[in-house]
C-alpha cells in the first residue's frame, strides 16, 4: 500500500468486481483439491484475477438461494469460465453451460484427458478450448493458443 496516493481519484467501471475467470470444479477429495490448486497455481501465476467458489461463501451460513444467486452474478462479471471436469462435477459442468449461454470463452480442464477421448458431447461442442492440464493452461496464457486436443466426435 505504500504506493497508494489517498488523494488519487479513482474511478470504477462496476459496481460489481469483473473476474478474469470463474473457477469452477469439484473439491470434495483431497486429489480434487489438489487438482484444483494446480490450475489456480497456474491462473494466480499470471496475474489473472478469480472467482473461486469454494472459497466466496457457506452455504451454512448464507443459505443455498444466496449461495447460488452469487454465483451467478460471478459467472455474469467474469471474462471467462474455466471448469475442472474431474468427476464431471454438476456445479463445473452448470457453471461452463451458463457462460456459454451468456456468450462467454468457457475453458474445460481435464488433466490427463487421453487423445480420442471425450468428456461430452455437450462439453466437447461448448468449449472455447479442452485443456489437458496445467501446461495447456499455460499455453493458452501465455500465447493465446493451445494445441488441439483430438477428441472423439461419435
Amino acid at each position: 500500500m505504500s504506493n497508494f496516493d489517498s488523494n488519487e481519484t479513482i474511478q470504477f467501471t462496476s459496481s460489481k468486481p469483473v473476474y478474469d475467470f470463474y473457477v469452477a470444479g469439484p473439491y470434495e477429495t483431497a486429489e480434487q483439491v489438489e487438482s484444483m490448486e494446480r490450475l489456480e497455481k497456474v491462473l494466480n501465476d499470471r496475474g489473472m484475477s478469480m472467482y473461486r467458489p469454494r472459497f466466496a461463501m457457506d452455504v451454512n451460513v448464507s443459505g443455498p438461494q444466496a449461495v447460488f444467486d452469487n454465483r451467478i452474478a460471478a459467472i455474469a462479471n467474469s471474462r471467462a469460465v474455466i471448469a475442472n471436469m474431474d468427476d464431471n462435477d454438476a456445479g463445473a459442468v452448470f457453471a461452463l453451460a451458463y457462460g456459454y449461454a451468456l456468450g462467454k470463452p468457457v475453458y474445460a480442464y481435464c488433466e490427463g484427458i487421453l487423445p480420442n477421448g471425450r468428456i461430452s458431447l455437450m462439453v466437447d461442442q461448448a468449449a472455447t478450448a479442452v485443456l489437458d492440464g496445467p501446461a495447456d493452461l499455460e499455453s493458452l496464457l501465455d500465447s493465446g493458443r493451445v494445441k488441439p486436443l483430438d477428441l472423439d466426435q461419435r
